[in-house]
Formats: C-alpha cells, sequence, structure tokens
C-alpha cells in the first residue's frame, strides 16, 4: 500500500465513524407533531468525535495538529524571543506537494508577521516540530518574494501578476518556484535571493532527497534559550582556509561554545558548488526532552534541528 493511501484510510474511516454516529443520533429524535417541536436525545446531534471530523474538513488538517501547535506556541512564547507570539493568529497550510507537513505563520494584532513553525506528520500519527522562527520575514512570505521579484527586474511593479508554489525538502532546500510570463524562476523560501536552479536541477535534488530523518520530540518545554547577537560570517573565511571543521557531533559541545559566547558558523553547499550558504550561529534553544537547535541569523532567528544540521553541512570556528 502507498504512504498516500496508508495516510488516506484512517481518515476515511473517521468519517465513516463520524456519519454513523450521526445517522444514529439522528434515529433517535422524536418527530415534530402538531402539540410538540422535535426533540434529540439527550446526547447532543453531533458526537465529539463527529465534530472533529468536521472541523478537519472546513480547516483542512487535524485538530491533534492544532492542539500539538498551540502546545509548542505556548512553551516558546514563555520566553522572551518569542513573545510577540503570545497574541499572535496563527494560520496553518499545507508546506508543499509530498511533504505530509505544514507551515504555520503567526501574525501580530496589527497584521505583522512574528514568526513561522513547520510541522511533520510522524508515522505514529504524532506531530514533530521541525524548524521555526521569530521576526518579520517568517519562511514562504509572499510579500518578501514580491519584493524581491521586482528588486530583480522580474516583475514591473508589485501588482504584476505571477503564480508561486511552495516546495520544501528540508531547510536549505526551501524554495519558491515562481512562473512569471512561461519562464520560471527559483528563490530561497527564507531569503528570497534568486537560485541558480531550473526544473532538471531542482527533479536531481528531490530525487536524491530521501526524506527527513525523524525529528526528535521538542515536547513537552523548552529547558534553556541562549540568543546572542548578530555577526559577519564572512568576517573569516575558515571553508576556504584548509581549517578543521568544529566538531558539533556532542550536542554539549556545540551548548558549550555557543552558551559561551565563541563564533561559529555554518556551511551548507544544498545545490553542489551552484551556491554556499555560510550563516552566523547565534543561540539555541534546549528541549526538556534533550533535543537541541540551533539559532542562524537569515533575516530574523531561524532555529534548526541541530540534527538536521550536521546532516547537510558543517560547522567552523
Amino acid at each position: 500500500m502507498t504512504d498516500n493511501r496508508r495516510r488516506t484510510m484512517p481518515r476515511l474511516c473517521k468519517l465513516a465513524v463520524a456519519g454513523a454516529l450521526i445517522w444514529t443520533t439522528l434515529s433517535g429524535a422524536v418527530p415534530a407533531s402538531a402539540d410538540s417541536p422535535a426533540t434529540l436525545p439527550s446526547d447532543s446531534l453531533v458526537s465529539a468525535l463527529a465534530r472533529q471530523v468536521a472541523l478537519e474538513l472546513v480547516q483542512g488538517y487535524p485538530a491533534e495538529l492544532e492542539k500539538s501547535v498551540d502546545g509548542w506556541i505556548a512553551s516558546l512564547s514563555a520566553r522572551r524571543p518569542f513573545a510577540a507570539w503570545k497574541t499572535a493568529s496563527r494560520a496553518i497550510e499545507p508546506l508543499g506537494p509530498g511533504t505530509h507537513g505544514w507551515l504555520v505563520t503567526l501574525r501580530s494584532p496589527a497584521k505583522q508577521a512574528v514568526g513561522y513553525l513547520v510541522v511533520y506528520a510522524a508515522e505514529d500519527g504524532s506531530y514533530r516540530l521541525g524548524e521555526y522562527g521569530v521576526g518579520p520575514q517568517p519562511l514562504f512570505d509572499k510579500a518578501s518574494l514580491s519584493r524581491s521579484l521586482v528588486a530583480n527586474g522580474i516583475l514591473s511593479s508589485h501588482s504584476s501578476p505571477y503564480r508561486a508554489e511552495k516546495q520544501y525538502l528540508h531547510p536549505f532546500a526551501a524554495v519558491w518556484k515562481v512562473t512569471v510570463e512561461g519562464e520560471t524562476y527559483w528563490f530561497d523560501a527564507k531569503t528570497d535571493e534568486q537560485l541558480p536552479l531550473d526544473d532538471k536541477s531542482w527533479a536531481r535534488i528531490r530525487e536524491a532527497f530521501h526524506g527527513l530523518s525523524p525529528e526528535p520530540d521538542a515536547a513537552p518545554a523548552v529547558s534553556k534559550l541562549k540568543l546572542g547577537e548578530p555577526f559577519d560570517p564572512y568576517e573569516r573565511l575558515p571553508w576556504l582556509m584548509n581549517e578543521a571543521p568544529f566538531d558539533a557531533d556532542a550536542d554539549s559541545d556545540f551548548v558549550a561554545r555557543v552558551g559561551q559566547g565563541h563564533p561559529l558558523r555554518y556551511v551548507c553547499e544544498p545545490f553542489g558548488d551552484k551556491m554556499l550558504y555560510a550563516i552566523a550561529v547565534v543561540g539555541y534553544t534546549g528541549w526538556s526532552g534533550g533535543r537541541i537547535d540551533a539559532a542562524l541569523e537569515m533575516y530574523g532567528s531561524r532555529f534548526v534541528p541541530l540534527s538536521t544540521l550536521r546532516s547537510y553541512g558543517l560547522f567552523y570556528r
């Protein structure tokens, strides 16, 4: 059975059960007569399960996902860098084709973006927190993309028509596929920088991608958070000077260096030698379950699981 069919069957079963519950409840109703109005059984017309399924159909995502998202937001917003999340509204949308993931964008009461989260569905039916970030330029921000398209001369104005499709494999293969008058362009989903990609090169990257390893559970609470000042990662170029990478295999070594305020750079080439990312590591989040997320300075603080960063690049002092 394919992965899509495995995920679809439980939802179909829920719909069948919900329908049966509604039918059972209705069958116990007393019809209206000339002397009295119609009455229903003491149980509500729609059971808790039926209501949950109805909510999922309207929203387009499971109610359990919403509960997980609210839990992560509550935990993070208790810390000062995420304080704006306490009063923020959130919008949940599919992350992109084939991801089984969702993008959660948070906005202030004034409708300004204040952060985002990426969430994945795990094989056991639970949900896992991927990357997340704070700042006015979240992941897959349409307004920022529009500004970049105009700045690059691809659009003549912000009102010019275009089509943009989210593509997400991992934090450093997160891109916009933009179509303008039959021409295709690719942009980084966080920085909105134009990328040296085309359909063929992206297809090769997607084919070589074997999926994200299940991230450690980020629940139930943040145990520690360190966030320092940004610095210029290109002030030194250790990856070009034959310096040995910093060994971040041990969480404790990573936490010690960043916690003491020593510079650390993250370098990766997700598209081969066509493009190199060199990013300042400015902090980390520690979760009560032991998971560590590195804070990268990318138009705001971008928190990525340390285990994911180890898979796609190297750290340098």
